[in-house]
């Protein structure tokens, strides 16, 4: 009989770490569009959300739920921010240019669960 080792263990779901990015800082700057953040917070939430402002406060109450149980997401999420802070008319092309070393330190899949 073989035992076979299974390193990859999931506890939540996978999901690419920029699209959590765009939850946690409140800007979309990794998915083409909105469909990105929309499938995140619906299969986080368990459900789909209603209007821009329910799109918003879900959003946000799931990015803490999120940055406060991952401590790494939470530094990334504090060092967009802060380029967003200091260029606040970014372009979202430019913003994706200097996210890259900081998704470079993270893996390109976390697995989330809140």
């Amino acid at each position: 009989m073989k035992i076979h080792q299974n390193n990859n263990i999931q506890f939540g779901r996978k999901f690419e770490t920029g699209k959590i990015l765009e939850i946690t800082t409140q800007k979309i700057f990794y998915s083409n569009d909105f469909s990105g953040p929309r499938d995140v917070i619906k299969i986080l939430h368990g459900r789909q959300a209603i209007g821009n402002r329910g799109y918003k406060f879900l959003a946000e109450e799931i990015g803490k739920k999120i940055t406060d149980k991952y401590p790494k997401i939470k530094e990334a999420t504090n060092l967009i921010n802060e380029i967003i802070k200091n260029n606040p008319d970014i372009s979202k092309q430019n913003l994706k240019e200097k996210t890259k070393p900081i998704l470079a330190k993270l893996d390109k899949e976390i697995d989330i669960s809140i």
